[in-house]
């Protein structure tokens, strides 16, 4: 055989085997695609997901947006389990009133727990509503038989103070904080904490607490720079049925009526006349003559 013909035999060879091999890799890549394929038309399994509402499991993620949603005809939050969208409707995000924007909750982290499965648009519905009404009901139970808790001071109000314990939000008011008139901003800053026991539960579901221990201030008052017909600056502290107590020296309240020409509400700052000082009782009477306009 000449070497011209061996050479083309030769190139005829290298030929076949190439394209074998070629063949041979596409045929493996297109039972890959197959299997692939074969996997992305496997259903969805639910199942896990019904066992989650069977078990009330908790579970917690972070809140990726919200919207109102016109099939569920209402505002919406958005999280996401197993890659599968949760949608939590505003009536179940809090189980008390709820008067924060539900853009507010965009980016916080909660806990909810599965309440629906619906296959057919692939999605589930949520609730937090539920988890925290348990909370609620558990601490509520423990407080009402004797059991004390370390509260967390997390909101300032004229008429007193919310503290959370754990994740539930409880009152207590300024009345309840102190033997004198001194409030719970007078004391305590945002993020103490302070121990607390059971003092009621309101008609609209509102934990109240108080200290384990009645705040007393020991710092004597000094009457020595006060006198009759003075006007000073006082902030309201406490109104009663019978008069009202304007605190216008550091741990010293003064006694007057309820204005009849004015309306005021604890914490107005007020001008005050003083028209008694009784030193051996250490009593201050007087009258509020206006409210002061901090605004």
């Amino acid at each position: 055989m000449g070497i011209k013909k061996l050479v083309k035999k030769w190139i005829k060879v290298q030929n076949k085997k190439t394209v074998l091999t070629d063949i041979k890799v596409l045929e493996e890549s297109e039972n890959g695609f197959s299997n692939l394929a074969q996997e992305i038309d496997q259903p969805m399994t639910y199942a896990m997901f019904y066992d989650m509402i069977n078990q009330e499991i908790e579970l917690t993620a972070t809140v990726l947006l919200s919207q109102y949603d016109e099939e569920l005809a209402s505002d919406v939050v958005k999280l996401e389990v197993k890659g599968l969208p949760v949608f939590i409707v505003q009536d179940e995000l809090e189980f008390k009133e709820n008067q924060l924007p539900i853009m507010h909750y965009v980016g916080e982290t909660i806990q909810f727990q599965l309440i629906e499965v619906n296959e057919e648009k692939g999605l589930l519905l949520g609730s937090a509503k539920r988890i925290k009404e348990k909370e609620f009901d558990w601490l509520h139970k423990q407080l009402e038989e004797g059991k004390t808790f370390q509260a967390k001071l997390t909101k300032r109000l004229r008429y007193g103070a919310y503290f959370v314990i754990g994740n539930t939000s409880v009152q207590m008011l300024n009345k309840d904080f102190a033997e004198d008139h001194t409030t719970i901003s007078d004391v305590i800053n945002m993020g103490d904490t302070i121990e607390v026991k059971f003092n009621r539960i309101t008609e609209n579901k509102n934990l109240r607490v108080e200290p384990l221990k009645k705040y007393k201030n020991e710092i004597s008052v000094s009457l020595a720079n006060i006198e009759p017909d003075q006007v000073v600056l006082g902030t309201v502290r406490s109104i009663k049925k019978w008069g009202v107590f304007v605190r216008i020296a550091p741990n010293l309240d003064a006694l007057c009526s309820i204005p009849t020409h004015l309306e005021v509400r604890e914490g107005n700052q007020v001008s005050f006349k003083i028209t008694q000082v009784l030193k051996e009782q250490k009593r201050v009477r007087g009258k509020i003559i206006r409210l002061i306009d901090n605004e």
